[in-house]
């Protein structure tokens, strides 16, 4: 069947691409080379041309690279002598620790797929991710294990082996059986050599699962090349063509959880392409981020603005130095720019909002670090990428420049397939093109505006309304902490705009001064009939607004 759309989209790349390349800062190409190696030979590389330079640093812990490549080899030949075979699909279930850096490198050695799991999930939703993946193996963190024994006890469940490992903040009693392993012990009594295991860039690596605050989670199936090819874009777009931060001087900050495409991207992946150092925290509190950066000088740090948010407004904040951070990799929501210059004076460094999603290994646009920065845009297409924004209604017609519409993009890092869901990867896997559901808005300069996502659309009396929208005019109000509108039912409209909003300490506000407040900015059918009052907006575990929660509560 003739697909004349497909014509237009191309026709739309041609008039625009030159338009947003000029803005790209100096040092980063157009096109990148993406060799063709497993991502076990870029650590291997690093770990025989620098054994002795830090690759993981948390608290008083250190490690190098060539004490880390001696302990993933390890791990690898245990998992190997348990009967892990290349192609099956192993677990991680622990938060920001040095184990979950180093079985993770044991996997890509092995040709093993990780799986990445949230610690903090219940029983049915590990239970349903696992059964999905075909999981039989979990590593664990200790806390966590008696989560994973359950599952493995369920005759229904693919799991065979737990294998749990303790944390020097307090060992935790592990239940002993047919199944369970202790990780030092196994890792101990194996072989430090390099597994002979063949891998090719084209195997997969990664099962990155997409977040299940929304429907069933989707295993999005990552490759070595998939997930390279994001390596050194981001690598070195971040770093502004490495004017910003030197290659050699790469220092991540890691507080996204590893489990998350975002936390992995901009710390494993990125050192994966620099050679750079990590420096893990597990617990992402004020203090917590405030300390690892004082101590160990990150110079990189991918982050949320409530992270951001939370060091601004640190007690000892003032009196801290944390100017090692040159590039703040800022995502998953928006930035107030009262927040951005606060963070950027602290810093003196440079914030650069992004957008991406589990699907495209994290990116698809960023802000250039030295060009040009629109206040709300997430940023610039992405070198290697195509976007085009096309209407909502049918998919295949292109929008004109400004106007609303659905986003679909292309380029290296899309991922393969959803895991054994063909009917899925249809609905989103289109021609080649990747449909995100996202609305938004593309400048002549290349800029990308979300609006908001096709499933958070409200619809009130007829008219279509997105919450961000909302959620921007509320954050300009001066007694605003954070913010977030959820469509919630309604007799007479279908749907109406609720905001919950959170107050700054030491200010008083009220529902009829938010509404007004609102009136002023928003069309009458945009502004919300509905205002609650909380302490804290609900987020998932990287940081984002949980309106699912939000709408629970209604």
């Amino acid at each position: 069947m003739e697909k004349p759309w497909l014509k237009d989209f191309e026709e739309d790349l041609q008039k625009w691409r030159p338009l947003w390349e000029r803005h790209y800062d100096e040092g980063v190409p157009k096109n990148f080379d993406y060799p063709d190696y497993p991502l076990k030979w870029w650590f291997n590389k690093w770990a025989e041309e620098h054994p002795q330079k830090p690759y993981i640093l948390m608290g008083d812990f250190a490690m190098s690279y060539g004490d880390a490549n001696n302990m993933a080899r390890r791990i690898a030949n245990a998992l190997l002598d348990l009967g892990v075979k290349k192609g099956d699909r192993v677990a991680i279930m622990a938060p920001n620790v040095p184990q979950y850096v180093l079985a993770l490198q044991a996997l890509f050695k092995i040709g093993a797929i990780e799986v990445p799991t949230n610690p903090l999930y219940t029983v049915p939703e590990l239970d349903l991710q696992f059964k999905d993946s075909g999981t039989e193996t979990v590593i664990v963190m200790a806390m966590f294990a008696a989560k994973a024994i359950e599952i493995m006890k369920d005759p229904d469940s693919p799991v065979k082996r737990v294998i749990s490992f303790q944390v020097p903040s307090g060992a935790v009693e592990v239940e002993q059986g047919e199944g369970i392993y202790d990780f030092n012990q196994l890792v101990m009594a194996a072989s430090d050599k390099e597994p002979e295991i063949e891998v090719f860039a084209d195997d997969i690596a990664r099962l990155q699962y997409t977040g299940g605050t929304t429907g069933i989670p989707k295993g999005c199936v990552l490759t070595n090349a998939i997930i390279f090819s994001q390596a050194n874009r981001t690598s070195t777009w971040t770093s502004g063509g490495f004017k910003l931060i030197p290659k050699e001087e790469m220092r991540t900050l890691c507080a996204i959880p590893l489990n998350h495409i975002y936390g992995f991207n901009a710390n494993v992946n990125i050192c994966l392409f620099t050679g750079g150092t990590i420096v893990l925290v597990a617990v992402p509190t004020p203090d917590n981020l405030l300390e690892a950066i004082t101590r160990h000088k990150p110079n990189l740090w991918a982050a949320v603005p409530a992270m951001i948010i939370g060091l601004n407004n640190h007690p000892k904040i003032a009196e801290a130095d944390i100017t090692s951070l040159k590039g703040i990799f800022c995502g998953s929501a928006p930035l107030a720019v009262e927040t951005m210059n606060e963070f950027e004076r602290l810093t003196g460094g440079r914030i650069l909002e992004g957008y991406g999603m589990s699907e495209t290994v994290n990116i698809l646009t960023v802000n250039p670090v030295f060009t040009i920065r629109k206040v709300g845009s997430c940023g610039i297409v992405w070198p290697d990428t195509d976007l085009v924004v096309v209407d909502v209604e049918t998919g295949t017609k292109v929008m004109p420049r400004g106007e609303l519409g659905e986003l679909i993009g292309r380029g290296p890092q899309i991922m393969k397939e959803y895991w054994n869901n063909p009917e899925e990867t249809a609905n989103v896997l289109r021609d080649g093109w990747l449909y995100t559901g996202d609305i938004v808005r593309i400048d002549e300069d290349g800029f990308v505006f979300i609006v908001d996502r096709k499933k958070d659309m409200i619809l009130c009396s007829g008219f279509n309304v997105y919450p961000r929208d909302i959620d921007e005019v509320l954050y300009a109000h001066p007694k605003v902490l954070e913010a977030c509108t959820v469509g919630v039912p309604d007799p007479k409209r279908g749907e109406t705009a609720k905001a919950f909003v959170v107050v700054k300490p030491g200010e008083s506000l009220t529902k009829e001064e938010v509404i007004e407040h609102c009136r002023k900015s928003l069309a009458p059918y945009k502004v919300p009939t509905l205002v609650e009052f909380v302490d804290a907006i609900p987020r998932t575990a990287v940081g984002k607004p949980d309106r699912k929660v939000l709408q629970a509560r209604g």
